[in-house]
């Protein structure tokens, strides 16, 4: 969703408010499969995750006249998702210990940057070594490198603060490079 920049939601944010079908439909169709692979993250199945997100689009529709352009759009849905995720959790008591992987595909660290035989390789590994992760530092690394939120936004769908999620990506980034280098000493 890294492609979708601040302004497109910014814009989307003030035609919604206006009660725009067309921008809701777009902002819809743009970003519904990467809300339903953050909501999995929780729920664990594909249905409740489509089901939390079509909600929150609802919802979304629904207050449009309270929407705040001059405030992250993305960000907003992002905790909206997240806090419709822990609620389905708490109501059919489900608890999570692991999150599930996600597609990796898209990411941009550098360790990947390699050549293409070398990078397939280390897909496997990598996907690992992410899971290997406690439950927040995964989720303030997917949320930086997968869907290209900023440090405050991620602190805002979070509810920490800015150094809180600095703190969280450095913790992974260290973690990812010792197994990378453990990983290359052997191979």
């Amino acid at each position: 969703m890294d492609s979708i920049s601040d302004q497109q939601f910014s814009l989307w944010a003030k035609r919604i408010r206006n009660s725009d079908e067309q921008a809701f439909k777009a902002m819809f169709d743009a970003t519904f499969e990467n809300f339903v692979r953050y909501a999995w993250k929780y729920t664990k199945t594909k249905d409740s995750a489509m089901d939390i997100v079509q909600e929150s689009f609802i919802k979304l529709w629904n207050i449009r006249e309270r929407l705040d352009p001059a405030q992250s759009l993305k960000t907003y849905f992002y905790r909206m998702v997240k806090h419709k995720s822990l609620n389905y959790l708490r109501d059919v008591k489900i608890h999570t210990e692991d999150v599930t992987e996600m597609e990796i595909a898209d990411s941009n660290l550098s360790i990947l940057k390699d050549d293409d035989s070398e990078s397939s390789k280390l897909l496997e590994p990598l996907k690992r070594w992410i899971d290997e992760l406690p439950d927040r530092q995964q989720e303030a690394f997917k949320l930086s490198r997968y869907e290209g939120l900023t440090h405050e936004e991620i602190a805002e769908v979070m509810e920490v603060s800015p150094r809180t999620v600095n703190n969280h990506i450095g913790a992974a980034l260290n973690h990812l490079q010792e197994r990378y280098k453990k990983y290359k000493d052997h191979n």
